[in-house]
């Protein structure tokens, strides 16, 4: 059972990100998306680590533009900040649930004339979870992550999503065992423009 301690930085960290949101409302940034990710990740094979770590998640997310688009040519684009909600479960090797959030990820989202619009993307957030692996030893951690996507508009409101994420995630040095697990995962979604 989690300590009050635990559940009341969760409630801070949620507050903390809706904040944000809240913030860069009255600053005139607006959610033009909202995204839904359903995500398989695996961790993969390491000499030092095992490889028998999966999860599924359910990932909802804001998609923030910062900027106009800008850049020459090919490389027009616009910077996005995209804090994520993360629920997952641990599906392999015992069945747990994930809490998460990515309050600091951002995602650079090329402007093309067509129906992609491919993405790179980049952040970090924390994990609440019963990981009870040798890797992390604490149910606290945190996340870094990247990886590549894109949009593909199959009308003028909606697109589907589909992206490839790498995480590394660890206690940050917070106990004594802190190798950290490494995960591929591969995400496909829904997004909505307002």
């Amino acid at each position: 059972m989690p300590s009050l301690k635990k559940i009341l930085l969760a409630l801070f960290v949620v507050l903390l990100v809706s904040a944000g949101i809240d913030e860069a409302a009255s600053a005139g940034l607006r959610p033009h998306r909202w995204d839904l990710r359903l995500s398989y990740g695996y961790q993969y094979t390491n000499t030092s680590r095992p490889s028998n770590f999966q999860v599924i998640s359910v990932m909802p997310s804001a998609v923030i533009p910062l900027t106009d688009p800008v850049g020459p040519g090919w490389f027009r684009g616009r910077l996005q900040w995209n804090p994520e909600l993360n629920l997952g479960l641990f599906i392999h090797p015992y069945d747990r649930p994930i809490l998460g959030i990515n309050p600091i990820q951002f995602h650079w989202e090329w402007q093309t004339p067509c129906r992609w619009k491919p993405y790179l993307f980049a952040g970090t957030g924390f994990l609440y979870a019963n990981v009870n692996r040798r890797e992390t030893r604490s149910d606290s951690n945190f996340s870094l992550h990247g990886g590549i996507g894109t949009y593909f508009d199959f009308s003028e409101r909606m697109s589907f999503i589909a992206e490839y994420r790498h995480a590394h995630i660890s206690n940050a040095g917070l106990h004594e065992d802190n190798s950290g697990i490494n995960t591929n995962s591969f995400l496909l979604g829904l997004s909505i423009r307002d």
